[in-house]
């Protein structure tokens, strides 16, 4: 039991150093293009690799539809940033309701919801990321972490594991245990 307790402080740990890494604001979207950057994300050959590429992803997932959406998407961020996660909620409501096809918007409230411990409405909204994004390893890994926090555990590793498939060297990976993603 103790071990399980030790991956959900990694599992939670890699969830706020990811949130770190989504908080940063878009820069210009990388050169590669997006399917390019996900396919060669999925067979990264180590954690630097890996970093890179995930990066320029979470770019181009923080690049909005539009300006005006950027704008609405940047309030909400600063606003995660002041750790006013209620008033980030408030501003992705209004990016989901005008652009509702846009997966991070609803990533990124889930991200919130989250960080205020409703769980069901954060579950919720990740699986409307997948809907539009079903490769988002940061809404699948962020799945298993709620996942197991709730307790359920085999559901956790797969969530972990489709993460595992498009981003092979997530901290998240700790939910697996002992062994148990050697052989994905």
């Amino acid at each position: 039991m103790r071990w399980l307790a030790t991956v959900f402080r990694a599992a939670s740990a890699a969830l706020l150093l990811g949130l770190a890494v989504q908080a940063q604001p878009a820069g210009p979207v990388a050169q590669r293009g997006y399917e390019e950057l996900m396919s060669a994300l999925s067979v990264a050959e180590n954690q630097a690799e890996a970093d890179v590429l995930s990066s320029q992803i979470w770019e181009h997932w923080l690049t909005a539809p539009d300006a005006a959406a950027q704008e609405v998407l940047d309030a909400a961020l600063e606003r995660r940033q002041a750790y006013d996660f209620r008033g980030a909620i408030a501003e992705l409501d209004r990016l989901i309701e005008a652009y509702p096809d846009y997966a991070e918007g609803w990533n990124q409230r889930a991200t919130m919801y989250f960080l205020v411990g409703d769980f069901e409405a954060s579950l919720a909204d990740v699986e409307e990321v997948l809907k539009r994004e079903p490769r988002h390893f940061g809404a699948l890994s962020g799945k298993g972490v709620i996942l197991y926090q709730q307790g359920k555990l085999p559901l956790a590793q797969l969530a972990v594991r489709e993460a595992l498939k498009h981003h092979p060297f997530l901290r998240e990976r700790a939910i697996l245990g002992d062994g148990a993603g050697t052989e994905l």
